[in-house]
């Protein structure tokens, strides 16, 4: 970044740095301190002016309301056109999820009566069948439980506070039978719902956000392996991540909503899952065992980790055997762990990337859902990849359109695709920073923030 622009030759806010500094560390949620860097005056503390740094000029003459209005009235639109056309759109998505899955499945059993032991070298394991499966994996999870699960299709799905279809987030993927019928992944979807829907999406870039790669990736930025030891576990990390990192740090977080709920009622509760501000990992579960209530956690990821793990790595060879014996049960299982690699890395790709990079921002001040804040933080907190049409868009998993999706996240996916050219235009009247490139591009940033080559815009310290 360069260095910042000298006071006198900026129209710096009043008064904006000694008010930051005289409040509270933590701000209560409703006091938005950021409209104070944006274009509200602010009563002076003392002498003082907040100055921008060059990434930060876009910022000095913004009028966050004007936005906000064209922003809201896009929302209204989109809102009020959602109906059964979506439905029909998501059933087309999830059609051909299953048809990837089940597809996979069927090569995976009929190659060897087709064409012999045609894979016999690499030990049976047939890689189209497991780059089928693990693109239905990834559509399940991406396209289908989380637009779902965000309520994106609940208009559709219910009338007069009945629920009346499927696709309806108050029953989607809860409870263990329509977790196994709906949305079957490593992770629970009660716990993902409140890292992910409450924490994530509403804490976007802030302290509280339990996806904040910079914060979450701390031992790699600043320790003292060489760079390219730093890559290496980066690599390492996207073959696994969804099980390693992502489940049991869902369970923490839900575990941790759980404590705070049963404090507030006078009540005791053990949070088995105690990580501070950084991420549970499979490592510190396995690493708590063996102190006081340590084992808790590991039974409780346990629970979580065995619809997954006993349908695809049992059941799955199981069938295997049953069919052709211990050689096709051999194959079966490994095809489903390498689907199961390729799924992590796919996703790793298009969800890790979305909120990180040199050109996004991150956030030392809380504010609160909804506001006009909100949507401009949706917007400069994320990045968008190349989007349009049905095909391009289901091999992003649809997060392609993350900065219109943390804007309105209770919208469909069909109605992404009209909010998209839209947003963008709104924010290039205004001079809003859009970023949207290839998502390849967004890797790169992804990995150079991981390891400490870059670091990522700062809000509150003019950039």
């Amino acid at each position: 970044k360069a260095t910042p622009r000298r006071a006198g030759s900026a129209r710096a806010v009043r008064g904006a740095a000694t008010a930051k500094a005289a409040a509270p560390r933590r701000a209560a949620r409703g006091v938005l301190q950021t409209r104070a860097a944006i274009t509200m005056d602010m009563p002076s503390a003392g002498s003082g002016e907040m100055t921008y740094n060059e990434t930060g000029k876009w910022r000095e003459n913004f009028d966050l309301s004007s936005w906000a209005a064209e922003v809201r009235e896009v929302e209204k639109e989109l809102k009020a056109e959602i109906g059964e056309d979506d439905v029909d759109h998501l059933n087309k998505i999830l059609t051909w999820a299953n048809c990837f899955y089940y597809g996979g499945l069927a090569v995976l059993f009929a190659t060897p009566m087709l064409f012999g032991n045609v894979f016999a070298a690499v030990g049976g394991v047939n890689p189209i069948a497991a780059f089928m499966m693990s693109t239905a994996i990834c559509a399940r999870w991406t396209m289908v439980g989380h637009h779902v699960c965000h309520g994106g299709y609940n208009t559709a799905q219910s009338e007069g506070g009945v629920v009346t279809g499927r696709f309806h987030r108050r029953t989607f993927a809860k409870g263990i039978a329509r977790r196994i019928s709906d949305w079957m992944d490593w992770m629970m979807p009660e716990a993902w719902d409140v890292e992910h829907n409450h924490l994530h999406h509403y804490q976007l870039g802030e302290k509280a956000d339990p996806d904040l790669v910079e914060r979450n990736m701390k031992p790699l930025r600043s320790g003292n392996l060489p760079m390219i030891a730093r890559y290496g576990q980066v690599v390492g990390l996207a073959l696994i991540w969804k099980w390693f990192y992502y489940a049991p740090n869902t369970m923490k977080e839900m575990y941790q909503r759980k404590e705070r709920e049963a404090q507030k009622a006078g009540e005791d509760f053990v949070n088995p899952f105690k990580t501070g501000e950084l991420p549970s990992t499979v490592a510190t579960v396995i690493g708590g065992v063996f102190k006081p209530g340590g084992m808790a956690a590991l039974v409780e990821t346990a629970k979580c980790f065995a619809p997954y793990a006993l349908f695809q790595f049992a059941a799955l060879p199981a069938l295997g055997y049953a069919v052709g014996g211990a050689q096709l049960a051999t194959g079966v299982l490994l095809t489903s762990i390498l689907a199961d690699v390729i799924t992590n890395v796919h996703s790793f790709i298009i969800i890790a990337t979305n909120h990180v990079g040199d050109d996004i921002y991150r956030f030392e001040t809380e504010t609160k859902p909804r506001s006009d804040d909100f949507y401009l933080r949706a917007v400069i907190g994320s990045a968008n990849f190349r989007t349009g049409g049905d095909l391009n868009d289901f091999f992003h998993g649809w997060l392609n359109y993350q900065i219109e999706h943390h804007m309105f996240p209770d919208i469909s996916m069909k109605s992404y695709q009209k909010a998209q050219p839209k947003i963008k235009a709104i924010c290039e009247k205004h001079g809003v920073p859009y970023v949207q490139e290839s998502v390849w591009k967004r890797v790169v940033q992804l990995a150079d923030v991981m390891v400490g080559k870059r670091s990522m815009l700062v809000w509150e310290r003019g950039d």
